[in-house]
């Protein structure tokens, strides 16, 4: 697909066939990510990956799927939706590509689709990358969307959460991805930073997911947004986001850009309507009490 394509694709009414990728068990935002999706009318959620993180990373990648377990049972959809444990840790520690639940998972899924299948990453990419990497048959029905970076227009994107975590891995996946949309995570997510009342205050008093995500969020010291919906926020509110059609960079050895690669074009997102998403997510969320705050 064009990038031009990909994007009329983004914005059509079109059901997408999805498999979510996040660094649930470690933060706070990509378990709200995941139930968004769930509960997303304009995404068919197929899998949902768990992704290393940190230096625990085998040990955060399993404790991801286990959450991921008791999103899908809060939300009503177990067996409905398949659960992955991802990768053990990250190429950039590795060396290479590897196979693990989730990147065979993506493989499959990919391999057996007669439709384009999304890929959504809220964490850092190495699933998506190992799946391409050990795969390149799967690149054409691969669409990645990816919540990274920092930037595109200059330095500091080895300090953003989701690139830095896997440099090498973030690399590859620029250069291996044929339908790449990159929801500029430096540009986007500032204004998602919620408190632990603000998020009580918003989900406590909603059904069975809507508490358990509220719950999650204030057991985790660190968790401070709901950042990650700006990752799958592309697909379940279109119409919040703004689109660009951009060269892909072309990265130095120590991982900022260098240059861009006009032969290869990918979409940028740079913008996004703060209150129109936040709105629409707790209004499908069920929790839309007038107020985002």
């Amino acid at each position: 697909m064009t990038p031009y394509e990909i994007i009329e694709d983004i914005k059509s009414d079109r059901v997408k066939k999805v498999i979510f990728d996040g660094d649930t068990g470690a933060d706070g935002d990509d378990q709200f990510a995941l139930g968004l999706a769930l509960r997303s009318p304009r995404m068919n959620v197929v899998a949902a990956n768990s992704a290393p993180f940190n230096d625990d990373s085998a040990d955060m990648a399993a404790a991801g799927k286990l959450e991921n377990d008791e999103i899908i049972a809060a939300a009503g959809m177990t067996g409905q939706v398949k659960s992955c444990c991802g990768s053990p840790d990250f190429i950039t520690r590795a060396g290479s590509p590897m196979h693990s639940e989730a990147v065979d998972n993506i493989i499959n899924v990919c391999r057996e689709s007669d439709e384009p299948v999304y890929i959504v990453i809220s964490g850092c990419c190495t699933n998506a990358a190992c799946a391409l990497a050990l795969a390149p048959d799967i690149a054409d029905k691969l669409i990645v969307l990816w919540l990274g970076l920092d930037n595109l227009d200059g330095q500091r994107n080895t300090c953003e959460y989701n690139y830095h975590n896997d440099v090498e891995g973030g690399k590859l996946l620029f250069s291996l991805a044929k339908n790449m949309v990159l929801a500029v995570a430096g540009r986007l997510v500032a204004p998602f930073q919620r408190s632990n009342e603000q998020i009580m205050n918003l989900y406590a008093h909603g059904d069975e997911l809507c508490r358990w995500l509220a719950n999650r969020f204030c057991e985790i010291s660190w968790a401070q947004g709901l950042w990650d919906y700006c990752a799958d926020g592309v697909l379940a509110f279109p119409e919040a986001f703004t689109y660009e059609v951009v060269n892909t960079p072309i990265f130095k050895e120590n991982g900022e850009i260098e240059s861009f690669d006009p032969s290869r074009q990918m979409v940028a997102i740079n913008k996004v309507d703060v209150e129109y998403l936040m709105t629409e997510a707790l209004k499908l969320m069920g929790v839309y009490k007038g107020d985002i705050f």
